[in-house]
This record gives structure tokens, sequence and C-alpha cells, in this order.
């Protein structure tokens, strides 16, 4: 998860540390493990998933998430 260090002290979280994701849409909720945040100020939040794990979870678009620590 790319974010910035104002949306880091939002979630709680600190730079490099790992944390879970959980997706949910109408057909599937998929938890994203070992997830790494990295905190820049340049940086937009986002997670960026590759194409198998969008596949296997149903996720496409734009698509929120809830971090779990």
């Amino acid at each position: 998860i790319h974010m910035t260090p104002k949306d880091a002290l939002d979630f709680g979280v600190v730079d490099q540390q790992v944390v879970s994701v959980e997706v949910k849409n109408n057909s599937r909720s998929t938890i994203y493990g070992d997830v790494v945040v990295r905190v820049h100020e340049t940086y937009a939040l986002a997670m960026h998933i590759d194409t198998d794990e969008a596949n296997a979870g149903l996720v496409s678009g734009d698509v929120i998430g809830i971090v779990i620590k």
C-alpha cells in the first residue's frame, strides 16, 4: 500500500509495516495478507495487486479495502 505520512497517521501504521487488507464485493470476500505499507510524501493512497490476485478475488476497477493490523 502506498500512502502519505498523513494517511499513515490516520491508519495508525508506519513505513514498512506488514498488514492484511480485506476486500469485499458482491461475489466474494478476500483477505490479502503480508501487504507492506510504503510511506512517502509524494505517494497517493493506493494498493496495487497483480492480475492473478485481482482475478482470484474478482476485484476490478476502484475498490475499497479495510486495513487489518
